[in-house]
């Protein structure tokens, strides 16, 4: 029976173009511990270089990373905080599953997902049948490792996907629209397409002055099984 460290963030909440993805990474206290002396710290405060080497450094240290992936379609439909709780979930779920009856506490720190901290530390009770922690503050990738360490994971995979992307539909920049090359090419786009790719969040309001006919209101959506599509699990599984 040993301990079970968990950390969660997202990337891409902002941006108009791309999915948001949530991750979840796994380890013993001690390979936090060894991370932290490597140099994971929070994403935004590192080099898309160092980004990708702690990332690789971060997979092969024996921890469990779990992804999930929520598509513009899911973002056009729903609250942003609802679909990264039930990812937050989903990806908790995962990591019960695989840890098994093996753990004898569970330390979870996530980014703040503001009103929310209830509804995950009552999930995080019924998942693990042992003693749990709940950590839920804001900025807490800037502050612990195993989250610094779940941002690493969220942004990097999120930028793999958008690199394909440039490569097939041109360099959008960032996705952010703040970013002149993103507005540019939004533009350019927008006036050979009625229809936008399916990577653009069509509820954006900035798409009403920049490219109206790609905009729609956002609709309250039921389902949430399509999110779950997209989950993905990588790493090694830890061993106790």
């Amino acid at each position: 029976m040993s301990a079970l460290v968990i950390g969660i963030d997202e990337a891409g909440r902002g941006p108009l173009i791309g999915d948001m993805v949530v991750a979840g990474v796994a380890a013993e206290p001690r390979v936090f511990e060894k991370l932290a002396s490597l140099g994971v710290r929070d994403s935004k405060l590192l080099t898309p270089a160092e980004r990708l080497r702690l990332y690789r450094t971060i997979l092969s240290s024996g921890v469990l990373a779990v992804l999930v992936y929520a598509p513009p379609r899911i973002l056009d439909n729903e609250n942003l905080n609802t679909v990264e709780v039930r990812a937050v979930t989903r990806i908790l779920g995962v990591i019960a599953e695989l840890a098994g009856s093996s753990v004898s506490e569970v330390h979870v720190f996530i980014d703040e997902i503001k009103g929310w901290r209830a509804s995950i530390e009552t999930t995080l009770r019924e998942l693990f049948k042992c003693s749990t922690r709940l950590v839920v503050e804001p900025h807490a990738d800037a502050k612990y490792t195993p989250v610094a360490a779940a941002s690493i994971v969220a942004k990097v995979s999120r930028d793999l996907n958008l690199t394909i992307l440039r490569r097939v539909f041109g360099d959008f920049g960032s996705g952010y629209i703040t970013d002149p090359d993103t507005k540019k090419w939004v533009q350019e786009y927008y006036q050979l397409n009625t229809t936008p790719p399916l990577f653009i969040r069509r509820s954006w309001r900035v798409l009403r002055e920049l490219a109206p006919k790609w905009y729609r209101a956002k609709k309250s959506s039921k389902s949430s099984k399509s999110l779950f599509e997209f989950t993905k699990s990588t790493g090694r599984s830890h061993e106790h």
